[in-house]
């Protein structure tokens, strides 16, 4: 994952609810799995193993935020843990051959989390967050990146 989309993704989360984190959790997911399968195309073991690793670790997440009294996360739960399991065995075995089929089940669930987002009228999740606006305007002959953030943050003493 390039430091561009590391920032994007940080912006997105400063400004998400409870089911947009959700999405851009499974969004880092599946680029992470993206990232592996090019590292492996590469043949570059510490950038498959570490991408592997990074995916793991945010489905983990995604485990962990399940309320399993409800039976809708029993069945994520079953979901999530079958798509650990090929993500343990391409570890293991050093090879992308069924990451497709977790990648698969990964990005259908984002599609389903990211059709009903809009239903969730709650506020951010994090409070007190920076506004961010941006936009490109276009010069003679260029394209003008603007970022507008405050100057005025933190604490006074």
């Amino acid at each position: 994952m390039t430091q561009e989309q590391t920032k994007d993704y940080a912006r997105r989360i400063s400004q998400a609810n409870r089911t947009e984190l959700t999405v851009i959790v499974y969004d880092i997911t599946l680029q992470h799995l993206s990232d592996c399968n090019a590292a492996f195309e590469k043949r570059d073991l510490e950038g498959f193993r570490h991408s592997i690793k990074q995916a793991q670790r945010f489905l983990c997440e995604l485990m962990s935020t399940l309320d399993l009294k409800y039976p809708l996360a029993v069945s994520l739960l079953r979901l999530y843990e079958f798509a650990q399991r090929i993500i343990v065995h391409c570890d293991v075995a050093g090879t992308t051959d069924n990451l497709e089929v977790a990648t698969r089940i990964l990005s259908r669930l984002k599609d389903s989390f990211d059709s009903i987002k809009s239903q969730d009228t709650e506020g951010p999740v994090m409070e007190n967050t920076e506004p961010v606006y941006a936009g490109l305007t276009y010069g003679k002959g260029t394209l003008n990146e603007t970022d507008i953030r405050s100057d005025n943050r933190g604490f006074f003493a």
